[in-house]
């Protein structure tokens, strides 16, 4: 009787409680990892999002800037307004390609254009609209500026996610000057 009690030991799992086991920690870690997956793609548009609304902020900026001192506007189309700057440089502003240009002219009256928007901004519409350039009107030029971007970036793109949509107002500070 002796013989039988030793090899009777009770220890360790059974193969079905392996089973079991195992299964249960496989569906857990698949619920945490696609719940993971799904946090850091969402992570990944909210940044592309901050990236394109700094980038179309800055390119805003620096177009009110120049906007605010200049004088002779002129809307070449609803995509294009031409003005001369605080420098007497002729200057062009434009949608080219999904993203914002700055032209200048230089002594050969050659007309060159730089990209001042990022390239992971794709701008997919640009409107321009031009009230005051009138000289019977007693205002000032106001320009509006109207656009909305989305990211570049392909992961992001796959995404159904809302551009960024952004209007400004622009008053020229300076009076017509012929």
């Amino acid at each position: 009787m002796g013989k039988k009690n030793s090899l009777k030991f009770n220890r360790g799992f059974t193969l079905v409680e392996l089973v079991v086991a195992f299964g249960l920690f496989v569906i857990l870690m698949s619920i945490a990892s696609g719940g993971f997956v799904i946090v850091l793609k969402n992570q990944r548009a909210a940044t592309a999002l901050m990236s394109v609304s700094d980038s179309v902020s800055i390119s805003l900026e620096q177009m009110s800037r120049e906007i605010r001192t200049g004088f002779a506007f002129s809307k070449n189309s609803d995509t294009e307004i031409q003005f001369v700057n605080s420098y007497n440089q002729v200057i062009w502003y434009r949608l080219n390609e999904n993203a914002i240009e700055r032209g200048t002219e230089n002594v050969a009256m050659q007309r060159t254009y730089k990209k001042i928007t990022a390239d992971d901004v794709d701008i997919k519409d640009f409107k321009i609209a031009l009230s005051g350039a009138d000289v019977l009107d007693d205002y000032p030029p106001r320009i509006t500026l109207s656009l909305i971007a989305n990211s570049n970036e392909p992961s992001v793109k796959k995404m159904d996610i809302a551009p960024v949509i952004v209007q400004t107002t622009i008053s020229s500070r300076t009076a017509e000057q012929e």
